[in-house]
């Protein structure tokens, strides 16, 4: 009996002792359970975070060569408080200008909820170009040094310039083939900014000055641009002009086009007078040959040469030198007239402008005699010379005549009149 209690007893005990494992099993793992939650949430929230935010740029349209300002407000994100907090800008346009230093250094951020508000004041520069301008922003903080990248914009507002052609002037007015033109082109602003470094440029197929260069055209300010050419050949010309220049939006090319009419050729000297000496030459004389060559242009010609190809022995070339508008000068040369018969024989006349060297061709007309037939010649311009001397003392003799009777008339009238 007290062996079959006993065992009993213990089975009893057995049973206590696995409850009593079971709750202290029970118990440990709470414990642990309670115990590993803080590092469950320090998965999720980072010791230290910091982050940066764009407040705003004032104003928010910024001019040319204006004032604006950039705000950045920084502010803790994380459960601890970060240290070695650093903003700075990092990259920034050449027009834009920062007064302030470009790295701002905050030793610690003391609160769980600080922030810090940053302010940049900075300007564009007077050549700053119209349209978006990127600022880059970099954020670096904590012991471990984590990095963070930012942009902001900043849009420049700016201007148009435009210089166009006010005015087209020629000088001569009707331009003839063979002319030097100056021609002079009214350049006028019409737009709302200065126009700089202000270049006109013409095409054409002329030789001459092509390129003017204006510099500054201010808003409704006005210019003259001064090109001189050659109008080599006759026609109706349309002739692109180029106008490059600088505004606040950068280099800009704007082209226009004038029309130009250049009339057929026309020679500014011409031979006004032609004298021989003597003036019925014969064969064997000694022949003096006087052209006066006259300017009837407007513009003075310089270094004029005239040319005389006559197929006599003497000379052909005579130098004028210069004449000025409406002058005449003469042109002699000498020879020997060994030759007899009606001769035509080309005259060239040459003369330098700004452009070079320029002719005109013409003709001259000259007989020579043959001294057999001189004398026949001679008495026959005798002859006429003496009807015309006779018909002369004829008409004066008639003429005095009739005065002699016309005043004895007169006289006869008033003897009878005292008679009476």
């Amino acid at each position: 009996m007290k062996a079959k209690g006993s065992k009993g007893s213990k089975r009893g005990e057995y049973k206590m002792d696995k409850s009593l494992t079971q709750i202290c099993m029970f118990i440990f793992l709470l414990v642990i359970t309670l115990a590993g939650l803080p590092d469950v949430k320090a998965e999720f929230i980072p010791e230290e975070c910091v982050t940066a935010q764009v407040q705003g740029i004032n104003p928010s349209s910024v001019g040319i060569d204006e004032e604006f300002t950039l705000g950045i407000d920084l502010e803790v994100c994380g459960g601890n408080i970060p240290e070695d907090v650093t903003f700075e800008i990092s990259s920034i346009p050449p027009d834009i200008i920062v007064t302030e230093d470009l790295v701002t250094r905050i030793p610690e951020l003391f609160y769980s909820t600080s922030k810090r508000n940053i302010r940049y004041h900075m300007r564009t520069t007077p050549d700053a170009i119209p349209g978006p301008h990127v600022i880059k922003m970099k954020l670096t903080y904590g012991k471990e040094v984590t990095t963070k990248y930012y942009e902001v914009e900043v849009r420049v507002i700016g201007e148009d310039a435009e210089p166009r052609i006010s005015s087209v002037k020629t000088v001569p007015e009707y331009i003839y083939e063979g002319d030097s033109v100056d021609l002079s082109l009214g350049i006028e602003n019409y737009g709302e900014t200065i126009a700089k470094s202000v270049v006109v440029s013409l095409v054409h197929d002329f030789k001459g000055i092509k390129d003017a260069t204006l510099g500054t055209l201010n808003v409704n300010g006005s210019q003259t641009a001064l090109f001189k050419f050659k109008a080599s050949k006759a026609g109706e010309f349309t002739i692109p002009v180029f106008i490059e220049y600088e505004d606040d939006f950068g280099r800009q090319k704007n082209e226009y086009e004038i029309k130009l009419t250049v009339l057929d050729k026309k020679g500014s000297l011409n031979i006004a007078s032609v004298k021989v000496n003597p003036v019925l030459p014969y064969m064997g004389d000694t022949v003096e040959l006087t052209m006066r060559i006259e300017n009837f242009g407007d513009r003075t010609i310089n270094s004029i040469r005239v040319y005389t190809d006559h197929p006599f022995k003497g000379l052909k070339e005579s130098f004028i030198g210069t004449l000025d508008p409406k002058e005449d000068g003469p042109a002699v040369v000498t020879f020997i007239a060994n030759q007899t018969g009606e001769f035509e024989f080309p005259i060239t006349i040459t003369y330098t402008d700004d452009f070079g060297e320029e002719q005109i061709k013409t003709k001259v007309n000259l007989i020579i005699l043959e001294p057999n037939g001189g004398a026949g010649k001679t008495i026959m311009v005798l002859l006429i010379l003496a009807v015309i001397g006779g018909l002369v003392y004829y008409n004066y003799k008639t003429t005095k005549s009739k005065d002699k009777i016309i005043k004895q008339l007169m006289k006869g009238v008033d003897d009878s009149t005292e008679t009476k």
